[in-house]
This record gives structure tokens, C-alpha cells and sequence, in this order.
């Protein structure tokens, strides 16, 4: 008898070990957006199980979850017999989730806490400026500049794509790799932020202040109509426009200084309109800034552990 015990301990251990190289084997092939992306997809599901009275389909959540994750490990595994089309998908797939990420948020932000706290927001916009900073701005707004700046609060995604796109023509795989991590790493927190901070934005706490109704052109009227169809309620601190264009903004001037000066002036224009359309509080867009830095901050440290030049 002792002896099938230990026979059966030996083939336990003996499994138990295969499991352990595979899995390290499959650790060594993640990249770090991978890692992040598999940490990320791991605390939602897990969240959203354990709360799951106070989020809906949170069944189909941790489903659409636990698949991503097996995509990613199995993308993963399979690029490393080294594909330029698998290769593009891998490098590229984090910022086809960010947005799905964003959408998810609508169904999660009550997973902790059922209600808002605006009011610290406002309270905190108030003491800095003497004002509703969304209410006071509506004294300039005009036809034009309505148009003008709502065609600048949509050009964030241009701008990190595109920077990416620019970095990958050019060969600067390092610099993507940078502008991918930080933005992983900064998007992540910030999804996390509004789970822990539900924040509605003054577009919904600020109406019954504002007296002038927002009204441009065609622009403007197709991204209203986006935003009525589709605004999702909460996930606003920190701004991840903000946040999304701060990153791309901070990689152009450490990989490509002109395209940074260029930048500049639009991504300060993005940072306006996020106020002047009533989409963010002030301090919304300078929890944005601090998580960009941040986020490129961290993503410099880890491509840089991971033994490639950053």
C-alpha cells in the first residue's frame, strides 16, 4: 500500500512539474503588454464573479474574459515560430481592447460602490478655481469653436494610433513597444479607478447649471449623437483622452522631438475640450496627466528590465 501511495505522489509530482515548465515556458513568450493585458482581464473577471449581484451579465463578462485570455496565451505561443502578419496582430491587439475595455466599464462601475462620487470632484474644481469650471467656460462658446473643439476631444484616438503606426513604418520597435506598454499600463489604472472612484462627469451632475446649449456643425452633431447613443455612464477620472494623448505626447518627444512639437498644441486642445464639451472636471484632466506620466514612467522601467532598449 505505501508503496502505490508513492507511486501515485511520483506521478502526481511528475505532472505537477510538466504543468510548471509549461506554464513558465508560456510566461517567457508573453510579452509585457501580454502580462499586463492577462492582469488586467484577470481582476475583472475575477471582480466581477465575486460581485456579481451588482453587475449585470457578469456571466458573459467573465466568458468574453477567460477567452481573451486563452486568445492572448495561444497568440502568444504561436508567434514565437515568428509570422510578420502574427507578429502585427500581437503588437497591435492591445488598442482594439482598450476601447472594448472602456464600453465594459459602463456595466462594471457599480461593482463596489452603487453610487457617485461627483460631489468630491466639484467640491475640488470649486475650491481651485472660484467656479464651475464647465459652467464658467460656456460663456465663450460659439458655433465655431463648439465644432472646433468637439473635432479635437475625438482626435485623441488618431493621435495614439497614428504616433504607433508612425513608430511601427519606421521601424522603432522599441519606441512602440514603449508607447504600447505605457498606454497599457496607464488605461489599466485608470479602468481600475473607476471601478474603486465612480465618477458620472458634469455632464450629468452640472446640467441643471448650465444655461448655453452647445451647438456646431455637422461634427458636432454626429459626435452628439454618438455620445447620446453611446456615452458610457462613469469612467470619467481620470480622463482617458487625456491620459491616451498625454502618453502618445510624452513618447513623440522622447522618440520623435518634431512630431512632438507638433503635437503639443493639439493635444493642450484636447485637454480644453474635454471641459468645454462638459465631458470632465478639471481635476478629471490632471489625474489624466499624472496617470500618463506615470504610465510612461512605468512602461521606460519595464521594456528596459526586459533587456531591450528603451
Amino acid at each position: 500500500m505505501e508503496g502505490e501511495w508513492q507511486v501515485m505522489l511520483g506521478g502526481n509530482g511528475a505532472v505537477s512539474q510538466r504543468l510548471t515548465d509549461a506554464a513558465l515556458r508560456l510566461y517567457r513568450v508573453l510579452s509585457i503588454a501580454d502580462r499586463l493585458t492577462i492582469l488586467y482581464l484577470t481582476f475583472v473577471a475575477v471582480l466581477v464573479i465575486v460581485r456579481q449581484g451588482h453587475v449585470r451579465y457578469w456571466v458573459q463578462i467573465a466568458v468574453i474574459h477567460a477567452a481573451l485570455i486563452t486568445f492572448i496565451a495561444m497568440l502568444a505561443h504561436i508567434q514565437a515560430r515568428e509570422s510578420s502578419l502574427l507578429e502585427f496582430l500581437r503588437c497591435w491587439y492591445p488598442t482594439l481592447l482598450f476601447g472594448f475595455f472602456f464600453e465594459e466599464i459602463g456595466f462594471i462601475v457599480h461593482a463596489i460602490f452603487p453610487g457617485w462620487f461627483d460631489q468630491l470632484l466639484i467640491s475640488a474644481d470649486y475650491a481651485l478655481f472660484g467656479v464651475n469650471p464647465t459652467v464658467w467656460i460656456e460663456q465663450f462658446s460659439s458655433y465655431w469653436l463648439t465644432e472646433f473643439l468637439q473635432l479635437a476631444y475625438t482626435s485623441y484616438l488618431p493621435v495614439t494610433i497614428g504616433l504607433g503606426a508612425y513608430f511601427w513604418r519606421k521601424q522603432l520597435r522599441g519606441a512602440f513597444e514603449v508607447l504600447i506598454v505605457s498606454t497599457c499600463i496607464t488605461y489599466y489604472l485608470g479602468y481600475v479607478i473607476f471601478i474603486f472612484f465612480p465618477i458620472e462627469s458634469p455632464y450629468h451632475t452640472l446640467a441643471h447649471l448650465q444655461k448655453v446649449e452647445l451647438v456646431g456643425g455637422p461634427s458636432s452633431a454626429a459626435i452628439g449623437w454618438i455620445e447620446r447613443h453611446g456615452r458610457v455612464h462613469g469612467g470619467a477620472f481620470p480622463s482617458a483622452h487625456v491620459s491616451g494623448s498625454v502618453v502618445a505626447l510624452v513618447c513623440a518627444w522622447r522618440y520623435a522631438r518634431r512630431l512632438g512639437v507638433w503635437l503639443t498644441p493639439l493635444v493642450v486642445t484636447i485637454c480644453i475640450s474635454t471641459v468645454y464639451g462638459r465631458y470632465h472636471y478639471v481635476v478629471d484632466v490632471l489625474a489624466g496627466v499624472v496617470m500618463a506620466v506615470m504610465g510612461c514612467a512605468g512602461g521606460v522601467l519595464l521594456v528596459r528590465r526586459s533587456g531591450k532598449q528603451a
